[in-house]
């Protein structure tokens, strides 16, 4: 999880007439530099050492503009990780992407995969442990919704979706964390297919 997007991910939906809000363009921007900022000064060097002097430098960006959006780096590399997300579940809603699934899980382990050395900087940080947590709550709420689309029906359901959208994060990212650090054997889409079938088995043992 990190500032650089996978490919898949759209760019930010333009108006009308063709252009982004420029003001809210101008935040984006602002914020992606100093993301890729962090990101590039974590594979170099340890996160404890970087200071907010370093990342603004580097993005060139202002330290009154970074601190309009946030509180320190520790605070960035978090929302970073949630626009990721945003930008990620933004791609999932586009017309034929998501098909029967509750969640992307080749496009997120695809990526993850893809940023070898951000990851083991995380690791090295001892953050990865609370991007994971904070990719279990934002899935869940995915999840949660998907189920809610895919199965209107919730009193068919053997598990209340509340429920059953907490435990389907937690083993998807315990399923990702597993495959990370263990197994580069199977494709993301043989480990997407995989999980959905648990997925759906679950839920009353519906087919998808």
């Amino acid at each position: 999880m990190t500032n650089k997007s996978p490919g898949a991910v759209p760019k930010p939906k333009k108006t009308a007439t063709g252009a982004a809000p420029r003001e809210d363009l101008r935040v984006r921007r602002t914020k992606r530099a100093l993301g890729v900022a962090l990101v590039e000064l974590m594979v170099a060097e340890e996160f404890d050492s970087i200071t907010v002097q370093h990342v603004i430098e580097k993005a060139k960006v202002g330290r009154t503009t970074f601190y309009a959006h946030f509180r320190n780096t520790d605070d960035l590399l978090l929302s970073d990780a949630e626009r990721f997300f945003g930008l990620l579940e933004q791609y999932f809603d586009e017309p034929g992407v998501a098909g029967r699934r509750v969640a992307p899980v080749a496009e997120l382990l695809a990526h993850m995969r893809d940023v070898r050395e951000f990851q083991r900087a995380l690791e090295r940080s001892g953050r990865r442990e609370v991007l994971f947590d904070l990719m279990a709550g934002l899935l869940a709420k995915l999840i949660a919704r998907r189920i809610a689309v895919l199965a209107p029906d919730a009193s068919a359901l053997s598990v209340p979706i509340p429920v059953a959208s907490r435990m389907y994060a937690g083993a998807l990212v315990e399923l990702i964390r597993w495959s990370l650090d263990r197994d580069d054997t199977h494709s993301p889409a043989w480990v997407d297919a995989r999980y959905h079938e648990v997925v759906w088995l679950g839920l009353n043992g519906a087919k998808p």
